[in-house]
Order: structure tokens, then sequence, then C-alpha cells
């Protein structure tokens, strides 16, 4: 065998050997990422740009499998653009991970959204299972095509471009009913000239049904840090007083509430979000606010609510959500 021969082999160990680095170092710059993205870092953007290129080469996996059948040159190169394929995978789900992780508000429906990506990034680390099961499933694979590009728009699309999450969800819903159509063909049963209709329809269901359930989707760029409810905030030096969980309802008539949500967000974005005041599970009142992205310790906002309900007795909450009805963060206190 000759060197030049031997020279691709070679590589195929090595990366055999080093591969699942790729989801170690993705994740530590998704995480390096969210910090230098608050601190206003060129840098960070400069990573995220990758993402949306990976997915778009991604989608193209399988013109490239047919060139390289047709030249025995690349006789290496099916293997090559597997593995291709399974760093590419490993790059979006990992790199969106610590965005995920750092906007999940656990005490609602959003950690079914960050399991299902959980499963998505193991699989494409454990060879037996992606390899032998989603690889050679052309269904499968478009899979995850499509969840890679929906959690990379997800979560690049306001910091490269400064859209609102918002759009940005829209966008990332798009991405993943488009790049789904592919996996439903090859799924659905029947002949060849009825699948691809029924393919778009099932995308289109599919996209519906994310638009429906995106209070379970975090935002990805959007957090709140140490939300509370307050009787008083300093409004000249914006600094809150003492947090509060439980309040009379002699004092709740008398001063009213602050509910205190200082935002992390990129820097340029500037989106509305609403203040939705919540009474034993009914909406009280919407209270629409205007933040911007840059500063390290969040765009601090807040909302005063002074009218209250004849018994406002029972358990409040206090949800912060964007214009999409993505769930931000939750404050919550007791009148009694």
């Amino acid at each position: 065998m000759t060197e030049a021969a031997a020279s691709p082999g070679r590589l195929l160990q090595l990366w055999a050997r080093y591969k699942h680095l790729v989801a170690l170092c993705s994740f530590i710059a998704g995480a390096a990422s969210l910090v230098l993205i608050q601190r206003q870092e060129k840098v960070a953007q400069t990573l995220v740009v990758l993402l949306p290129l990976s997915w778009l080469i991604a989608a193209f996996e399988p013109q490239w499998l047919k060139l390289a059948e047709r030249a025995r040159w690349l006789r290496h190169s099916p293997l090559l653009v597997r593995y291709l394929m399974q760093a590419l995978h490993q790059e979006s789900f990992f790199f969106t991970l610590p965005f995920f992780l750092a906007t999940t508000t656990w005490s609602s429906a959003q950690p079914l959204f960050l399991f299902a990506m959980g499963i998505f990034a193991l699989v494409s680390m454990i060879d037996p299972l992606y390899f032998d099961h989603v690889v050679v499933h052309r269904g499968r694979l478009w899979s995850f095509h499509a969840a890679a590009g929906f959690a990379t728009v997800l979560a690049a699309a306001p910091m490269l471009w400064q859209i609102t999450t918002a759009t940005s969800l829209w966008l990332s819903i798009a991405a993943g009913a488009v790049l789904a159509v592919p996996a439903f063909a090859a799924a659905l049963p029947g002949r060849r000239w009825l699948r691809w209709p029924a393919a778009i329809t099932a995308s289109l269901l599919l996209a519906a049904t994310l638009s429906l359930l995106r209070f379970a989707i975090p935002p990805a760029t959007l957090r709140v840090h140490n939300a509370h409810a307050v009787e008083q905030i300093d409004a000249e030096q914006r600094t809150p007083g003492p947090s509060v969980s439980s309040v009379s309802v002699d004092e709740l008539n008398a001063h009213g509430l602050y509910a205190w949500t200082p935002i992390h967000a990129p820097r340029g974005l500037s989106e509305q979000i609403v203040h939705q005041w919540w009474h034993d599970g009914q909406l009280v009142d919407s209270i629409p606010i205007e933040i911007r992205g840059s500063r390290e310790a969040g765009y601090r906002t807040w909302t005063h609510k002074s009218s209250f309900p004849a018994d406002p007795r029972g358990d409040w909450q206090v949800r912060v959500v964007t214009q999409s009805d993505q769930l931000i963060g939750i404050v919550r206190f007791t009148v009694r």
C-alpha cells in the first residue's frame, strides 16, 4: 500500500480515537460563547457563524456520498462524510446545549425540550447507535439534520442578526420543517410520487405543532437572573428592595407590589417582553416592557401592580414571556 493510500486510513484511525473530543470542545465553546456574548465580545459571534453553515452543509450529505461513489480516489470519502456529519451534529447540539441549560425554566414544560435535545446529542456521541441506527436510515439521519438546524437557528439568529426572539423562533421552526421534509419522505409508506406531497403536509403539521408548543421551548438567548417580588424599588439607582415571598392583603392594597426581573440578552438586541400577572391559575394583567441587550448584569426591568381583585388572597405568579409566549422566568409570591 502506498503512503498516499495509507494516509486517509491513518487519518480515519486518528479520528476514530479522538472524535469524541468534538462534543466536549463544542460544549465548552458554547459555554464560553454564552459568557462572551454577555460581555459583548466579537469572538463569540464569530464562533456561532459556523453553526448555520454546518447544518446547511449537512443538508447536502446525499450529494457528497454520490460524488464519493463515482470516483475511485475518493474511496474513503463515504466514511469521511459520515464522520463529518457526526462531527457537525455534535457541534450543533453540544454548542447550543449551554444556551438552553441557561435559559430553561425548570418549573415549566421546558425541561422536556432540553431532554429531547440531550437525547439527540447523546446519540450523536455513541457510535453503535449513530452509525448502526441513524446514518443507515435516511429518515432518521434527516431527523437529526432537522433537529440540528432547529436548535442552531434558535440559538444563533438573535446573536448574529440581532432579530427578536420571536422572529428567531419562527425562523427555526421553518428551518426544522424544511429539513424534515426528506425525513418524512423516507419514512412514509406509499408510492414515490405520493410521498413527497405527504411529506410536505407532514412538515407543515410539524411546524404547526411546534408553534403550538412554543411555550415549552426556552428562548435560547434570553434569561432572567435573580428575579423576585419586592415592595419597593429605587427607580433612580435602579435597585430593588428586599425580596418578599408573602405579603398581607393590607400591605398589598397599601403599596402594591413590584416584579423585579433583570434579563440577560445579546448585545444590540431590542425587543418587547411581557409581565403576565396570574392569580390562582387565572391571567389578571399583562404589562409589556421594552428591553435592550448589552449589560453584563442584565437589563434591569420591573413592573408595579397596584390594582388587585377584591379578594387577592392565594398564590400569584408573574410570568416573564416573549412576544411569542416563550417563558423566560417566573416570580412567585403568596397573598395571605
